[in-house]
């Protein structure tokens, strides 16, 4: 049986690194390990903050790579494989949600529009943090609107510290300043000046209203973006010692069950904690919402020293909070 070609195969959108290292295809395997993985979190994270019903069914995330560049590409079958996920893993209960997705809560939008919406989501984020040079921004300063021709959208002009204006469909100005600063922090470790990121759709798939155009490509230049490079040498945060007791407040990234852990986003760094006693899957319903965490603090490694540069919280407590009540309004 002849192997399918990549060429012809049917797809919607893709991630790709691109330029002279990736030329041929190949990837170092824990670079590509650590991309699939950026893939994994980036496109589960825009697809629950689109539809919170997700949070609660395990689903896959369906990719295939091919070569050319390294490139992983997301198939326009994910519609009937998200389905299918929902109603095998989870029994009767997901059957009857598999229905209420495909019918009554997504209405006449389908599953596979719930993914175009999510990278262009993740699109149009990436465009604004390269547009300000920060995932951070929280507040913009001479934010100017105009209406498209057809008066379907309203556009907001964001303005950077250059004085240049970037004009963004103004839903996705809130997808940006919702976003987690270290979201796409695996995905862009992998860029190097001979190896750019790209996100796009198929050229062949019709173009919405709302969409950046061409796909978004992230060069070495604006890497430190979406990375934090931290130094060998340095401790992070100092002031938090091992065994100390602690009470934190931050924002709840990912979670791997293989390794009974999550990320807790804390002043910009990722910290991973476990529970001391119950499984990261009890917490499922408080992925990508603000936390406070309590717990202690271990800095032990394999030689029990206590002195790891990089804080582990064994957590005995993790309870959400309400919403930042700072800013109500986007500027």
């Amino acid at each position: 049986m002849p192997t399918p070609s990549f060429a012809d195969e049917d797809y919607l959108a893709y991630f790709k690194y691109k330029g002279e290292l990736v030329q041929d295809g190949y990837l170092d395997a824990r670079k590509a390990s650590a991309a699939l993985q950026g893939i994994d979190e980036v496109m589960r994270y825009f697809l629950i903050q689109i539809n919170g019903s997700l949070l609660e069914i395990s689903f896959e995330v369906p990719i295939a790579i091919r070569t050319g560049s390294w490139e992983a590409i997301i198939p326009n079958s994910f519609n009937e494989r998200l389905v299918r996920a929902i109603s095998i893993r989870s029994g009767s209960y997901g059957v009857r949600l598999a229905g209420q997705l495909a019918e009554n809560e997504f209405k006449e939008v389908k599953t596979k529009d719930l993914v175009k919406e999510a990278i262009t989501s993740i699109k149009w984020v990436l465009k604004i943090a390269r547009h300000m040079g920060s995932l951070g921004v929280k507040k913009f300063k001479d934010v100017s609107f105009e209406e498209t021709e057809q008066q379907e959208l309203v556009m907001a002009g964001l303005e950077n510290e250059n004085d240049e204006i970037l004009y963004v469909p103004q839903e996705y100005i809130e997808a940006y300043r919702k976003c987690p600063e270290n979201l796409f922090d695996k995905l862009m470790k992998n860029v190097e000046a001979e190896r750019a990121f790209e996100v796009g759709f198929n050229p062949n798939e019709p173009t919405d209203k709302d969409d950046t155009g061409d796909g978004v490509t992230i060069t070495a230049k604006d890497k430190h973006i979406f990375t934090t490079e931290e130094k060998e040498e340095t401790i992070l945060f100092p002031e938090l010692k091992h065994g100390d007791y602690v009470v934190l407040e931050g924002h709840v990234s990912r979670g791997n069950e293989n390794t009974n852990t999550i990320g807790f986003e804390y002043k910009g760094h990722i910290l991973t904690c476990s529970p001391t006693k119950r499984m990261i899957k009890d917490y499922k319903v408080l992925l990508f919402t603000n936390c406070r965490i309590k717990g202690n603090i271990d800095r032990s490694n394999q030689y029990s020293l206590g002195n790891e540069k990089r804080p582990h919280i064994r957590f005995t407590s993790l309870v959400g909070l309400p919403q930042p009540g700072t800013q109500t309004t986007l500027f």
